[in-house]
């Protein structure tokens, strides 16, 4: 984050928090927080650009601290739904039948599927 982000999220707070009706108004909030900046001295400035240098350090310590570990990929997964079931249990004889490729195969395990409810 820069020092004009910093800056900006400060000001919006504050004419958001004045001016509540404002909120949605998101360019001329903008176009007002714009001319702030273009008027703050150097020094004001080098204000925020240290409030970045610190943002950026403990968004450092957050990145470094140890991740979470991820789900193998059984824990991740579902179990299959009856249909899938149905359509495993059922594809080689409905595929030697139905020679066309997996679409003409998949809809006739389809047609199957709906006979049986």
């Amino acid at each position: 984050m820069n020092p004009y982000m910093v800056f900006s999220q400060e000001q919006r707070a504050k004419i958001v928090k004045a001016d509540p009706s404002r909120k949605a108004d998101i360019g001329g909030v903008a176009k007002e927080i714009g001319a702030l900046w273009r008027n703050l001295s150097e020094k004001e400035k080098a204000s925020y650009k240290g409030k970045t240098r610190k943002a950026k350090t403990s968004k450092k310590a957050k990145a470094s601290a140890p991740a979470k570990t991820r789900k193998t990929r059984k824990e991740g997964k579902r179990g299959l739904s009856p249909y899938m079931k149905f359509f495993k249990a059922n594809y080689s004889r409905v595929a030697k039948a139905n020679p066309g490729g997996v679409t003409v195969v998949a809809k006739e395990i389809g047609k199957l599927w709906a006979k049986q409810k």
